[in-house]
């Protein structure tokens, strides 16, 4: 996996290594609500949004389809580093 935390002013786009059933993914939710079912499946894509103790852990969000809303996403909450592999970087516009 890429150094993730040394990586500032990018967009990071890392592929799920771990499988989260709908129970786990509802406890470990940042956002106020998790649509019935919501599950997280290995090979799913999520964005990152940041790094959290010093490269251990980041705050992921995800959206399920292609269709992506500014300020939306349909999960967010925090894996470890071996739960995810990143495969992309991407300079923000």
């Amino acid at each position: 996996m890429r150094d993730v935390a040394a990586v500032t002013g990018k967009v990071m786009t890392a592929k799920v290594m771990r499988a989260m059933d709908e129970v786990e993914a509802r406890r470990r939710n940042a956002l106020s609500a998790t649509k019935p079912g919501f599950s997280l499946q290995v090979g799913d894509m999520v964005t990152v949004v940041d790094t959290l103790d010093q490269g251990s852990s980041f705050l992921v969000e995800f959206t399920k389809g292609t269709k992506v809303k500014k300020d939306s996403c349909d999960w967010m909450g925090v894996l470890a580093a071996s739960e995810i592999e990143v495969v992309g970087v991407d300079a923000k516009f």
